[in-house]
């Protein structure tokens, strides 16, 4: 496992939102960099963090208010998900058989008005899709949108489709931390969907104006 894989503070992906949240639930939390940039952006914000991978050496009480080792597939989720006012589902589920089942099971319990922000990779990216029409194979690796713990991949549609079943989108990004003369190319000519390497949303619950 990369070692800052599970660090990454998410800047672009904060940037999104309207305003400090009071209480977070971080989904796949990590090591908690996110967490630990929202908390430098909003003084006074509580955490808890989910994640089923744990870092034996990592001081998780010096970052979360609470933390717990979680299947996110298997278990209940030990928490009032009704509590918070922002969950941060940030890169995980591409992670799961069945995403749509940790995503009903999240918004059915979140209080009106919850905001949600969610990652996506996205396999349209004209690179990955580039190497594996190059290749003619799907040559997964320790990291990226063809990382290897993938078991479920989204374009655009396919990620807003999922979303806005369940919750209204408030604003998206079209993220490439890569972008070059290439990169702005393919977007010029086919779109973001083909120039985005990560597909971003801040999603809302029904229930109150953004």
């Amino acid at each position: 496992m990369q070692d800052g894989y599970y660090d990454h503070s998410r800047s672009e992906a904060l940037d999104l939102l309207p305003a400090c949240p009071r209480r977070i639930l971080d989904i796949g939390c990590g090591r908690g960099g996110v967490t630990r940039e929202l908390k430098k952006r909003c003084p006074g914000v509580t955490s808890t963090g989910l994640d089923l991978y744990l870092d034996p050496a990592h001081d998780y009480a010096a970052l979360f208010d609470d933390f717990a080792q979680v299947d996110l597939e298997r278990d209940v989720l030990p928490v009032d998900v009704a509590s918070f006012d922002l969950v941060l589902l940030l890169d995980v589920m591409e992670h799961l058989r069945d995403p749509e089942a940790l995503l009903d099971r999240v918004t059915s319990a979140a209080s009106e008005g919850c905001y949600f922000l969610v990652s996506l990779p996205n396999f349209h990216y004209y690179s990955n899709l580039l190497t594996i029409v190059r290749s003619g194979r799907f040559p997964y690796a320790e990291s990226g949108i063809l990382d290897r713990t993938h078991v479920r991949f989204f374009g655009f549609e396919d990620a807003q489709e999922m979303l806005s079943k369940r919750l209204n989108i408030v604003r998206n990004l079209a993220f490439n931390p890569f972008e070059n003369a290439k990169s702005r190319m393919v977007g010029r000519i086919f779109g973001d969907r083909y120039r985005a390497y990560q597909n971003i949303f801040l999603c809302q619950k029904a229930g109150r104006a953004a």
